[in-house]
């Protein structure tokens, strides 16, 4: 055994790969390790070290492990083979920079609809997050993509969603103060609630509304409201249709 071989964790340090990686690797028999000393542990010499920085180097432009072992048998390889990997690396980043982008986005747009209000009731808010995480998973089957209503980038659209999260706020703070259903401040919301609802409404294509009125799990989605505030909407509702 020469002085300048490296335990495992010497190699571990020297190239930031963990020692578990390390020892997946010699699984694999990917890089086995050129000795051992007393008790069975692991030494590197330089030439490991250069396979491990091949392996890095390959592993980092999309290789995968199997294609990394057989590569690392041949002195050479087709320059149209690396350009293939490169090509298919790339396009794997560049769609998760536009999720990490869209992602980033959303989050400013949540940030927009919560501003001004200095308390944030966390289940409105919850209610909020997962309406835009359930358009995320479902605006390519439901055909919503064409449409600007569903942009989180769109200014309109966090108008929108401002003027709702008020809205709801507000509904709230009137149960809370007992406020009574027939009352002008419920009524006053209820009207203005409605607009809103009748705005969204026709800003959605017929076929988007269609497709939302098909049955849906309810068992999955989130509902903002406690029983007594569906209760209290129940009753507004009822008595604005009364009076007009």
């Amino acid at each position: 055994m020469t002085t300048d071989m490296l335990t495992i964790g010497q190699l571990s340090a020297r190239t930031g790969i963990t020692i578990r990686t390390l020892r997946y690797y010699d699984k694999l028999g990917l890089l086995t390790p050129s000795d051992y000393k007393e008790g069975g542990h692991r030494l590197y010499n330089a030439d490991d070290l250069s396979r491990l920085q091949q392996i890095q180097a390959l592993k980092f432009i999309g290789f995968s492990l199997k294609d990394i072992a057989d590569l690392l048998d041949k002195p050479q390889v087709e320059e149209a083979h690396i350009r293939r990997v490169i090509a298919f690396k790339k396009k794997e980043l560049i769609a998760e920079q536009e999720r990490i982008q869209l992602m980033i986005d959303q989050l400013d747009h949540m940030g927009t609809i919560i501003s001004n209000h200095p308390i944030i009731d966390l289940r409105l808010f919850c209610f909020i997050v997962h309406s835009i995480m359930w358009e995320e998973e479902h605006i390519e089957s439901h055909n919503l993509e064409g449409n600007p209503i569903y942009n989180f980038r769109n200014e309109e659209r966090a108008e929108l969603d401002r003027k709702y999260f008020a809205l709801l706020t507000e509904l709230k703070q009137l149960i809370a103060s007992q406020v009574s259903p027939d009352s002008g401040e419920a009524q006053s919301f209820m009207k203005r609630f409605m607009e809103l609802y009748e705005y969204t409404v026709a800003k959605i294509s017929p076929a988007s509304v269609a497709q939302a009125d098909a049955p849906t799990d309810l068992s999955n989605i989130l509902i903002p409201f406690t029983e007594e505030e569906q209760v209290f909407l129940i009753e507004a509702f009822q008595v604005m249709s009364c009076t007009q």
